[in-house]
């Protein structure tokens, strides 16, 4: 692997890779912008003064380019079904660590089937990079106070809105159906149920959708049995009157500061021991934004 501390960040002038560049350079890194607009990425890379790339995902080539004197890709450019397989196989042959920002289960489980051929890199493929940062967090500090978890249930709360590929990429999550693990594997849970979770002062019912944890939870804590759940709030338009005509590119900066992330978790112990927690933190764009 090389020893450059480089940055690239692809699909840069989305949404949410405006956002991560703002803040890339505000640390003052060392980056480089890539993206397929060429209108949008030249604009761009002019007004921050920094060097940049135009390609399609689908480029093994540019691919190669970019990449050959970065450290870190950071692949901000959904939905992930189209993108991610290309650019994690691109990292993989450059020596060049990885993240994403999805939350796309298939996209998780790619970058778990491809750990032996990153180790032999000797690099990191990180899928989901934001959320889990404080999920697993969270989900990892109960699991120290149990012998033996055998059970995690997770509810997840959102307010603040959404950008426009999140939620396009949702219906990717969608397709895959009411997914849980039971016994070490992942299964379709036959009878969802919705759970209500408390949040600190409020208690909220939360309906079953598979947000990852099956399976980085899984690989971070090996509990055999999990069940994830979510309940969202929009602070203006409904999600079912979003069309690819009306969706905004993502949320205003008041909706962002507005928003806000809960997690619930609750883990039950081989001895019937049950512990519980919760996390309110701003929206994840916020943090990724100022913290």
């Amino acid at each position: 692997m090389n020893n450059k501390r480089k940055l690239l960040i692809y699909g840069a002038t989305g949404y949410t890779g405006k956002i991560i560049t703002a803040r890339a350079k505000a640390l003052n890194l060392d980056f480089e912008i890539a993206g397929r607009s060429e209108d949008k990425i030249k604009a761009m890379a002019r007004e921050l003064n920094i060097p940049y790339h135009i390609f399609t995902v689908d480029d093994s080539k540019a691919w190669e380019r970019a990449l050959t004197d970065k450290q870190v890709l950071i692949n901000a450019a959904g939905p992930f079904l189209l993108t991610a397989e290309l650019a994690m196989n691109a990292c993989l042959d450059a020596g060049v660590h990885y993240l994403d920002i999805s939350a796309e289960l298939d996209t998780y489980r790619l970058a778990e089937s491809l750990d032996d051929k990153a180790r032999v890199a000797g690099i990191q493929l990180i899928s989901g990079a934001g959320l889990f940062v404080s999920y697993d967090a969270l989900v990892v500090h109960l699991s120290k106070l149990v012998v033996k978890p055998e059970y995690l249930k997770v509810g997840f709360r959102h307010y603040g809105g959404f950008s426009r590929g999140s939620v396009l990429s949702s219906k990717n999550i969608a397709d895959l159906g009411i997914l849980i693990r039971k016994n070490g594997e992942i299964l379709n849970n036959p009878h969802p149920r919705s759970k209500v979770f408390s949040f600190g002062e409020e208690a909220v019912e939360c309906m079953p959708t598979p947000l990852g944890g099956i399976i980085l939870s899984y690989k971070a804590t090996g509990i055999p049995n999990i069940e994830e759940f979510f309940s969202l709030k929009l602070p203006a338009t409904e999600l079912s009157d979003l069309t690819n005509e009306n969706l905004p590119d993502g949320p205003t900066k008041d909706e962002r500061a507005a928003g806000r992330n809960g997690i619930a978790a609750e883990i039950t112990g081989k001895d019937g021991t049950v512990v519980k927690a919760y996390v309110d933190a701003p929206w994840a764009m916020t943090l990724l934004r100022f913290r």
